[in-house]
């Protein structure tokens, strides 16, 4: 009996053992998951932490809605904070459509930036939140998306990347609102947002949202922005490719606008010409030694100590390559006695690049018949 039960106990540690042995490499594993994953999470980009877009009206604010090609950019139309916050809201406001004209204007303001946040945490959407002031003490706010938030197809798009690249050179957006108090003019799209209890909201709840452009400290004088109709740029290898670019005034009158470009790739030549009205063209020009890709490139106009950048996407598309010349062939037919007769000729045709293209039996006789073809060489 006591031989039994040491046996039975010996049995039950021995499964107890295998038991605590499968739970510690579960726990092991789930533990190894665990840090994995929290590894991955601090790898990522403090700006893409937490990263979330928008839901509410987000097509007429990122410029994705059916409408946004009534928008005029090629116009902006200096105001004021006073005036805009004087303009009648509309009820209800509509949530996938503009409410014209104010929303299909694009609005340049002159202000001083008091406040700054980042949209960021659970209910955040990735904006920047700047609350802009007058000379009065009236308030609005204006907001720059994520650009990673903006479909590529929005016309918003590149100015919006270009609005936050600026930003970001001057200051760092974080979760909790920081005092600027930093003279500013700023160009955006008239949006009217729904009311919950935003800080420095006017009182109709008008924005300029998007930020297209921001200048910080803005000298006097007049003042420009620059459009061009299309973000990409395509350039076949030993080709030509050009894109107008449009100076519109945003400030006094518009000032003479010199051009420059950067990041272009080795083989592509730029050249500016003047037009009227505002435009100029800018002609592109590609060895057949440029590298084929995607560049990424920038247009830079500056007038006195003003300059406005427009980010680009240059598709240099390699040549195609020439068609194969037409090929002649050349035939013969030999006549065989047997089938290993054929063999044989066919070996010694095949190295001489012959090939087979029959073989037929000759009715009424042991012979064969073959027929071979090959290239025609010149």
């Amino acid at each position: 009996m006591g031989n039994t039960l040491q046996k039975m106990a010996a049995k039950f540690l021995t499964t107890a053992l295998k038991a605590v042995r499968l739970a510690a490499m579960n726990s092991l594993r789930l533990l190894i998951v665990r840090l994995l994953v929290l590894l991955c999470y601090l790898a990522l980009p403090h700006h893409m932490l937490g990263q979330r877009c928008g839901v509410e009206r987000w097509s007429v604010k990122t410029g994705t809605d059916a409408s946004v090609q009534q928008v005029d950019l090629g116009n902006p139309k200096p105001t004021t904070i006073a005036n805009l916050i004087a303009l009648p809201p509309p009820n209800p406001i509509p949530r996938d459509s503009r409410v014209a004209p104010t929303e299909n204007t694009v609005f340049v303001v002159d202000a001083t930036l008091t406040d700054y946040k980042l949209e960021g945490g659970s209910r955040g959407d990735s904006d920047y939140h700047l609350v802009l002031r007058d000379s009065q003490g009236n308030t609005m706010v204006a907001e720059i998306p994520s650009p990673t938030c903006v479909d590529r197809g929005s016309p918003f798009a590149a100015r919006i990347a270009n609005a936050r690249a600026t930003f970001d050179s001057q200051l760092t957006a974080g979760p909790s609102f920081q005092t600027a108090n930093i003279p500013v003019q700023v160009t955006g799209v008239g949006f009217f947002d729904f009311a919950h209890g935003q800080h420095g909201a006017a009182p109709n709840v008008i924005e300029l949202h998007p930020i297209l452009d921001i200048v910080f400290n803005p000298q006097p004088g007049g003042d420009f922005s620059l459009l061009v109709p299309s973000t990409s740029v395509n350039l076949p290898e030993g080709g030509t490719s050009s894109i107008v670019v449009t100076v519109s005034s945003t400030s006094g009158n518009a000032p003479n606008v010199t051009f420059t470009t950067s990041g272009l790739p080795p083989g592509v030549t730029p050249q500016f010409t003047a037009g009227t009205n505002g435009k100029s063209t800018l002609s592109l020009a590609a060895s057949a030694a440029a590298p084929a890709g995607i560049f990424p490139f920038t247009i830079t106009g500056t007038a006195g100590q003003r300059s406005h950048s427009q980010i680009l996407s240059l598709n240099v598309t390699a040549l195609p390559q020439n068609p194969p010349t037409g090929q002649e062939w050349e035939y013969k037919v030999v006549s065989a006695n047997s089938e290993q007769d054929v063999i044989d000729q066919a070996n010694t045709l095949g190295a001489q690049d012959w090939e087979m293209v029959s073989v037929v039996r000759v009715t009424g006789t042991p012979g064969w018949r073959a027929f071979f073809k090959r290239v025609k060489h010149f």
